[in-house]
């Protein structure tokens, strides 16, 4: 039986090929930083002396919330007193209406009256807009990086404060061109911070640059990392480990063993093209059954193949979960050209945080000074919590336990009293169940993350179908 094997070198070297860049698509861990989205160096539109500053470095900011005021006694009088000439220009205009009606005065002084209230609402709003360029808002919801000014200082063209924003984060990456192609928009990447106790940190590749540095053999990645409570901070080392998607690689590699199989068989004769059974390249003929059940075994191999094409024709995915129906609702309406049908479904889901707070202080003036004892040293994201009269300091709020306990534990150790406690909340999560063709894959992959997206059961499949 060995003697009718027949071993072609060409073959054995296409073999070799196929697993070479199988091994290939794999990418190694890679240095990256942890950077703030966005930071700003916020300043005043006028010039003017500072009247109030209501936050300090690493307080948290709202997206148009007020952080800082001018003063603006002129400012404040002039829309006072625009408001009270736009009140007699009305009693005015009113006037005129009723007496143009009564043809007591002519179309031209009508006319005259409604310019003159129309000039008068203008100039109200003139003097609102001076008055609000007074109030410095934050542009994002972020943190308080630096403080520059204190009230009472005059305030031209340099900054006031830096704000940084943290949610999302993003996360800068220079990498090898031997990762050129393998990495794309979309995909998803494990992040391993230098320090901390972080757990399944799920950053997303944003951008992928189309220019490549000739000089270093390089090009560039950002990811984005959501940092929803602020407790990753900006400006880490780590570490990215890319996560392929298996599916992909492996239709990538059949199509290359394929392209091989077909190569090869257009230069061997017949009875020495190699075969590809469930993803492996078989060499020659070991048989000695004769040439009829190889027919037969051909024909089955046959049958089978056009079952699973019509078992394949549609795809069945399950996508979600989402917290908001409304955006599952619009990934539906975007796709609703290429998604055969559709069922949405909901389910809840118990979620726990972990609340770091302060014992109960006798006293509202106690918490007060304990506060500012913790800012002096350094402590942030504290907040007073009156409950019943019983004040506490709230010392942040933990989505995982492993980092509530890192930051329970550095508190003790500087000597004050906290502990934790375990908040239950029960949330209600949005799925939808879709059928869809192949060619619009493509179409679910750009709308649709890969994390948000799984295959459903046949089961579902069929109940979709019928």
């Amino acid at each position: 039986m060995f003697n009718q094997m027949k071993f072609n070198p060409f073959i054995i070297a296409c073999a070799l090929m196929i697993s070479v860049t199988a091994q290939a698509d794999h990418i190694p861990n890679i240095d990256c930083m942890i950077e703030p989205n966005a930071t700003v160096e916020l300043s005043s539109p006028v010039a003017g002396v500072l009247n109030t500053l209501t936050v300090d470095r690493s307080d948290k900011v709202k997206k148009g919330e007020i952080i800082a005021t001018l003063k603006a006694d002129v400012e404040k009088v002039s829309v006072k007193t625009s408001e009270e000439r736009l009140k007699l220009i009305n009693i005015e205009n009113t006037r005129a209406i009723e007496l143009y009606r009564e043809k007591a005065i002519t179309l031209s002084d009508k006319d005259k009256s409604d310019s003159e209230k129309i000039l008068s609402e203008l100039e109200l709003k003139n003097a609102k807009a001076n008055l609000d360029m007074r109030h410095i808002k934050s542009p994002f919801d972020g943190v308080v990086v630096k403080r520059y000014f204190n009230p009472g200082e005059f305030v031209e063209n340099k900054p006031i404060v830096r704000l940084a924003e943290l949610n999302p984060l993003k996360i800068e990456v220079v990498s090898p061109i031997s990762n050129y192609g393998k990495i794309v928009k979309g995909m998803k990447a494990k992040i391993l911070p230098e320090f901390g106790n972080y757990e399944n940190l799920i950053a997303e590749v944003v951008i992928v640059d189309k220019v490549i540095d000739a000089a270093s053999g390089t090009f560039g990645i950002r990811l984005e990392l959501a940092n929803e409570d602020y407790t990753i901070p900006g400006g880490l080392k780590c570490k990215v480990q890319f996560m392929l998607d298996t599916a992909r690689e492996e239709k990538a590699d059949n199509e290359e063993v394929t392209a091989v199989q077909t190569m090869v068989a257009s230069i061997l004769p017949d009875s020495e093209a190699p075969s590809l059974e469930s993803g492996i390249l078989t060499i020659g003929s070991i048989s000695n059954e004769p040439e009829e059940s190889g027919n037969e075994h051909e024909a089955s191999n046959h049958e089978h193949e056009v079952s699973n094409h019509e078992h394949e024709a549609s795809i069945c995915a399950t996508i979600g979960p989402y917290k908001k129906q409304a955006t599952i609702n619009n990934f539906i309406k975007e796709l609703e050209t290429k998604i055969i049908k559709s069922s949405l479904r909901t389910e809840l889901e118990t979620a726990t945080n972990y609340h770091i707070r302060s014992d109960v202080f006798d006293s509202l003036e106690q918490a007060k000074a304990q506060m500012k004892v913790m800012k002096a040293a350094n402590i942030v994201d504290i907040a007073l919590i009156n409950d019943q009269s019983n004040y506490r300091i709230s010392l942040g709020l933990y989505s995982h336990k492993s980092i509530a306990n890192e930051r329970l534990n550095a508190l003790l150790a500087k000597g004050y009293q906290a502990s934790m406690k375990p908040m239950e909340r029960v949330i209600k999560m949005y799925w939808a169940d879709t059928i869809y063709l192949p060619q619009s894959d493509d179409a679910l992959n750009e709308v649709i993350s890969g994390s948000h997206r799984s295959a459903c059961s046949e089961a579902v499949k069929k109940g979709l179908l019928e």
